[in-house]
């Protein structure tokens, strides 16, 4: 038995034709079939189904191409940390260079890059302040690479290139989020488990710019915002939030706990993405693919954060 033949059968699983996984694995129809064949002789069953229709597995084949899914997988993974390795051999000093937004780098991003560490001790980390939504406008003006950015569902849709005007970009989602409204103890929406951004409105509003959200230009949609405040500094405006002169907003991936801040959820069906994102042509070096995949994997457990969003 060798690993090719369990690769072949696999594609002809996925692709229901044998003609045509060999073309996709250059190989000729003949030998693909003699390939199957062997295995088959080798296994002691049959493996395919061949019907007009196309090309199915038996009820051995799908327990071999199970199997085998999971074998190819491990082997993948196991050439990619030694290709990793060999790397790092290479390179006398590893390094990931990581943009990401202020509020980001004090909450939930501190997190995971602990986390990472813990895992991967050699590394060292390079962390540039940016802006959300100026990443993915404008990749090449300032230089971003991989990003670790919050963004609005509507901004991405906006920029995707799947609009049929717009940016290059992969955007690896992590975590959906929820939108609040965070405000002081005394305040009077502090009364309410949820308000409407129709009721925020209604107060003096203190915008806390991370490109997360257009916030000002959302707020018009709801009435007409009184602004008190304006900053790209969260610490700068949380004292006017504390003494309950005004309601800033915020994503879930922003709050901070054991603070006195009071987080309502906004009602209104606002959806917001926590995610990787980088340009489209931008190849991932090895470290930065480590990365990836390592908060893929963490999101998954919910390792990075206590938060429930």
């Amino acid at each position: 038995m060798r690993l090719e033949q369990l690769y072949y059968l696999c594609e002809i699983a996925k692709n229901k034709s044998i003609s045509y996984t060999a073309e996709l694995v250059h190989i000729s129809q003949p030998a693909l079939s003699s390939a199957i064949h062997k295995l088959e002789l080798e296994l002691g069953v049959k493996l395919l189904n061949r019907f007009r229709q196309g090309v199915y597995l038996t009820e051995e084949g799908e327990k071999v191409v199970k199997t085998a899914t999971e074998v190819l997988a491990k082997i993948e993974e196991l050439e990619h940390d030694l290709a990793l390795s060999k790397e790092a051999k290479q390179n006398s000093v590893e390094s990931l260079t990581l943009y990401t937004t202020q509020q980001l780098g004090n909450t939930i991003l501190s997190k995971v890059l602990i986390h990472f560490h813990q895992e991967y001790p050699h590394i060292r980390l390079n962390l540039k302040e940016t802006n959300s939504l100026r990443v993915i406008s404008n990749f090449q003006a300032d230089n971003c690479s991989l990003s670790f950015i919050a963004i609005s569902d509507d901004i991405l849709k906006k920029y995707s290139k799947t609009q049929g005007k717009g940016y290059n970009f992969n955007f690896e989602k992590l975590r959906n989020g929820k939108l609040y409204a965070v405000v002081g103890k005394n305040h009077p929406l502090n009364k309410f488990k949820n308000a409407s951004l129709e009721e925020i409105v209604k107060y003096p509003i203190i915008i806390i710019e991370n490109g997360c959200l257009p916030y000002a230009e959302m707020l018009k949609k709801y009435g007409d915002p009184d602004i008190l405040v304006h900053s790209d500094i969260f610490a700068s405006s949380s004292d006017f939030i504390n003494k309950g002169f005004g309601v800033a907003l915020a994503s879930s991936f922003f709050i901070i706990p054991d603070t006195d801040f009071v987080y309502i959820p906004i009602s209104n069906n606002i959806k917001v993405s926590l995610g990787l994102v980088w340009p489209e042509n931008y190849n991932l070096d090895l470290i930065q693919q480590k990365f990836v995949n390592f908060c893929i994997e963490a999101f998954k457990k919910n390792k990075p954060t206590k938060n429930k969003n």
